[in-house]
């Protein structure tokens, strides 16, 4: 298929300017003056890793990139991350010749070796071997369907879901090796090659022919524009082509060179033409160039590209990265023809000329475009001015330290204290409205009217002598700023006010009234006052101010303030203002301009009067040290693009974790640092931050300008740290960037370890329970045990005692009158078995509780108890102890002086033995305890089964103990008890 397109001639060139020509005239004022864009470069010394930029794009997550014969470099405002072939071994080579960020938010890197995809932090490269043409690769186009075309020297390819198709001259392609690519406004691809052009339609390629007057070099670029337009680069000039048709414009229509190698469609409607010797504006048919001077205006222009801000950005050869934005300020300085850089007083005449007056410079006019320049040749006293004022009659009236200057007709008639001034040293001037001239100087104030001078002092109620900035307000009332506070001129009285009547400071320099009465006052070292309704309220650098110095105050229209200072110009609302002092608000939050606006410096100047002016056509005046700037409130257009914010790195101790998906961090982490950015370029100086860490912050941090937020010693959890950024002009990202992360627990914090801790507290708990129950219910057996055998012995022995003293009795009671004798010895009787009972009783009492072992060991007892119960029976007693001695548990030393004791008792009591014998004896592992007489004996066998109670609670004792218990006994051969019982070695 072959289509043929006839070329157009001149006459075509107008038909397509017709509605370049129709774009609003007000559009075409609004934009931007070239010779007052902001300009900035980066270069090698700035961290560019070369200084050629084939290639500048801004990227859907807002960095800015840069392609280099050196590597990738990414910009986020502040610095440049470098990706090459060390950083990066994906990247085939480090000569980048295009970038390409798709809407699919994948950037596409083109290089001399292969292709390049980033998407979602990951890079993937491809070659010939996973199916490109050649592994030259130009540049990539994405086309409205989301297929990628990649062009090389070998030939055109297109990757689609997947997979690559090759397009060569056998398909129809005019050349092999492709230059440039773009899609038309009908959906059809044209591919630019060194041997010509081709459209491609979907289903095959037609040859377009060249037309008239350009060669075969090739197509080197091609852009389509916001009208649908589709504008081709070429070595013989730029191409336009709409309707079948094309125009051709050449450096004879004003481009700065025909070779073009770059394009970029502004959204305003102009067209940024990138040539071999420099950038231009094309709007309306006309090329503009930049001003010469920089690389960008007439070097090698090899990208441009405008970013969501409408910042351009310019690549260059040798030359660097190139921003260009408006500026906001237009400064003129010496530059501009200035008579000095140094400007101390502004003013606007009534004829609209603007006068300057200079440090040591002399006087300057700005009308229509030029600047005139007066000095002491011309008939200055000083070529210091102070101030400027003129009158109704149109003369200019200029104050310097030598005397008062009158310009009228061009020629300048001066006034000194010879005349009637109060001092030479003039600061301010003030014409009112009767027509009277105020003059303020070091020495007073001086009133001029008719040819006649009054001079007011510190005598009269000024302050002080030393008179600065002069106001007249609507009631026509004379308001005078001095050293030593302000004063209010009336009805030929002056009223003053100083620090004790609420004045923040007593040194005034500037006073504006406004259109309600109110007059705001500015202060040198007490910032900003607002006198309303006789009451002072200052606003200081404690309420948000950048400086408590006020140079000028003046007023825009709209309801803003704007003042002068040594940090630059700042603007606040009225309305803020007086929300602020009707407690309403607790800051400030003035807009601060300076040198990312256009102006030369952010340090305005003072000492003269007046330092700032509004002109009748609403544009301010400031004076500054580097010469004086200008900017138009109604002209201002705020930058409403949310800057996005990315976390850039995260560290963890000092490691860097890259922030992707949730991450899982190790226990024991104790330092975070999270490493951000708002990618704004307008200002970035101007951008500030909030930042939270969910889970640990109850809400948003002031970051101010910082890029880092700091965080330590985080318990174990879940937390997500969160980032925004707000522009120069206060507008917030739109969304957060945000890393999420967890930081494990020690095993010891964990919840299956307080559930394993809880479950071993809960056993030794148990546990003790248990041993406790245990210990509980032996020693109630014991107390059973003991009971029962306290009422064996008291049935056995206490209670037959006692009926048997009772029985005696009752034969008393009955023989007593019949046989007294009888009754004597039955009375006897009763007594006897009384005091064998209170015995009984006693020993019953001593075996509750070994007394004996309370103060002495085991041995002392054993032998103070077999001592006195062998007493009572008059049996003689051995004692012995065999062994090592050492002290036994209490239960085992209770328990074997129990069974001593009941062994003992037994002998003396049953036995009728007249020698006991007692042994200790202690070995390694055990410990026995043996009880022998000489007594009756007993048959052991019979005794167990016939109530004998003591026996029993003995063998019960020895099993307490894990002992073991004989009896050996024969009647009429004594007996021997002993117990053996094992102990802890």
């Amino acid at each position: 298929m072959r289509l043929s397109i006839r070329p157009g001639d001149h006459k075509l060139k107008a038909l397509l300017l017709l509605p370049l020509l129709a774009a609003p005239f007000l559009a075409a004022q609004e934009r931007a003056d070239l010779s007052q864009l902001g300009h900035q470069v980066w270069q090698t010394e700035n961290g560019l890793p070369q200084n050629t930029v084939h290639s500048v794009v801004q990227s859907a997550d807002g960095y800015i990139w840069a392609a280099t014969e050196e590597g990738l470099a990414r910009f986020d405002g502040a610095g440049f991350d470098v990706f090459d072939k060390q950083s990066t071994p994906q990247l085939p080579s480090n000569d980048i010749r295009h970038l390409n960020a798709t809407a699919k938010n994948a950037l596409w890197v083109s290089t001399s070796a292969g292709l390049v995809r980033l998407f979602n932090g990951e890079w993937t490269a491809f070659t010939a071997r996973e199916g490109l043409p050649g592994d030259d690769v130009a540049m990539t186009y994405e086309d409205r369907e989301g297929a990628v075309w990649i062009a090389t020297s070998s030939g055109l390819g297109r990757f689609k879901e997947g997979a690559f198709t090759v397009f060569t001259s056998r398909e129809g392609l005019a050349g092999a090796s492709v230059l440039s690519l773009a899609e038309a406004s009908d959906g059809a691809l044209w591919v630019g090659t060194r041997s010509g052009l081709s459209r491609f339609d979907g289903t095959g390629f037609a040859h377009i022919e060249a037309p008239e007057g350009f060669t075969s070099g090739g197509v080197d670029v091609m852009r389509r524009d916001g009208a649908g337009r589709l504008w081709l680069g070429t070595p013989d000039g730029l191409l336009a082509h709409e309707g079948g048709r094309f125009a051709r414009y050449t450096a004879a229509e004003g481009l700065p060179d025909n070779r073009v190698l770059s394009l970029a469609a502004g959204r305003g409607g102009e067209l940024w033409v990138g040539t071999a010797a420099g950038l231009c504006r094309f709007l309306e048919g006309r090329c503009e160039p930049l001003p010469s001077g920089e690389a960008v205006s007439n070097g090698i222009v090899l990208s441009v590209h405008e970013d969501a801000e409408g910042s351009l950005w310019a690549g260059t050869e040798s030359g660097g990265l190139h921003q260009l934005k408006p500026k906001k300020f237009t400064t003129y300085t010496t530059r501009e023809g200035l008579a000095s850089d140094l400007v101390k007083a502004i003013y606007e005449d009534r004829r609209g000329q603007v006068w300057v007056g200079t440090y040591g410079g002399g006087l300057s006019l700005l009308r229509e475009g030029k600047i005139t320049n007066y000095t002491t040749k011309d008939g200055l006293p000083s070529n210091i001015i102070l101030a400027l004022f003129d009158d109704a009659d149109g003369n200019l009236w200029v104050g310097t330290p030598d005397g008062l200057s009158r310009l009228r007709d061009g020629r300048f008639d001066t006034f000194t204290s010879a005349d009637g001034l109060a001092n030479d040293f003039v600061r301010s001037i003030h014409a009112d409205r009767s027509g009277g001239l105020w003059v303020g100087t070091r020495g007073g104030l001086t009133y001029m009217k008719g040819g006649r001078f009054k001079i007011y002092t510190a005598a009269d109620g000024l302050p002080n002598d030393f008179v600065g900035t002069i106001y007249e307000d609507r009631e026509g009332a004379v308001w005078i700023g001095t050293l030593g506070g302000l004063s209010r001129f009336s009805a030929g009285q002056f009223k003053s006010y100083t620090t004790a009547d609420g004045l923040s400071d007593n040194v005034v320099i500037s006073l504006h009234g406004d259109a309600e009465g109110r007059l705001w006052i500015g202060t040198n070292g007490g910032g900003l006052n607002l006198l309303r309704d006789g009451k002072f309220t200052p606003f200081t650098t404690r309420e948000g101010l950048p400086n408590d110095t006020i140079y000028r105050i003046l007023e825009d229209g709209s309801g803003n303030l704007w003042m002068s200072c040594n940090k630059g110009v700042f603007r606040l609302s009225k309305r803020e203002l007086e929300e602020f002092a009707d407690g309403r608000a607790r800051a400030l939050a003035p807009v601060v301009y300076g040198t990312a606006d256009g102006m030369e410096t952010r340090e305005c100047s003072g000492g003269g009067h007046p330092s700032g002016w509004r002109g009748r056509d609403g544009r301010l005046w400031f004076s500054t040290i580097r010469g004086v700037a200008s900017v138009d409130p109604k002209r201002l257009r705020p930058n409403m693009q949310p800057p996005p914010a990315v976390v850039e790195e995260v560290r963890v101790d000092g490691e860097l974790v890259r922030p992707a998906g949730r991450v899982e961090l190790a226990p024991g982490k104790t330092r975070f640092d999270f490493h951000y950015a708002g990618l704004s370029f307008v200002a970035p100086e101007k951008v500030r931050y909030r930042y939270r860490l969910v889970g640990f912050d109850p809400d948003w941090v002031d970051g101010g300008a910082r890029r880092v937020a700091y965080y330590t010693n985080l318990r174990p959890g879940d937390y997500r740290f969160e980032v925004v950024a707000c522009n120069n002009d206060g507008v917030w990202s739109s969304a957060p960037a945000s890393f999420a992360f967890t930081l494990r627990p020690h095993f010891y914090r964990t919840l299956w370890f307080y559930a394993l801790c809880a479950l071993a507290l809960a056993l030794v708990v148990g546990q003790i329970y248990f041993l406790r129950v245990r210990q509980m219910k032996a020693r109630f057996a014991a107390v059973l045990q003991e009971r029962n055998r306290i009422a064996r012995e008291i049935h056995d022995n206490l209670a037959q005692e006692i009926l048997g003293a009772s029985v005696q009795l009752e034969l008393v009671a009955r023989m007593l009158a019949v046989s007294p004798e009888k009754a004597k010895s039955h009375l006897d009787r009763a007594r006897s078995l009384v005091r064998s009972s209170i015995a009984e009783a006693r020993r019953y009492v001593w075996d509750l509780r070994s007394q004996s072992l309370d103060d002495r060991d085991l041995p002392a007892a054993l032998s103070e108890m077999t001592r006195r119960l062998a007493a009572e029976g008059g049996a003689q007693t051995q004692f012995a102890v065999g062994g090592t001695f050492r002290p036994l548990t209490p239960q085992v030393e209770n328990n074997l002086l129990r069974i001593g004791q009941e062994a003992v008792n037994n002998a003396v009591r049953h036995a009728g033995a007249k020698l006991i014998s007692v042994r200790l004896d202690f070995d390694a592992g055990s410990v026995r305890l043996s009880v022998s007489d000489d007594g009756r004996g007993f048959d052991p066998a019979a005794a167990a089964g016939n109530g004998h109670f003591g026996l029993l609670g003995m063998r019960e004792r020895a099993e307490q103990m894990g002992g073991e218990l004989k009896i050996e006994s024969e009647p009429g051969r004594g007996t021997e008890v002993s117990v053996s019982v094992p102990i802890g070695s």
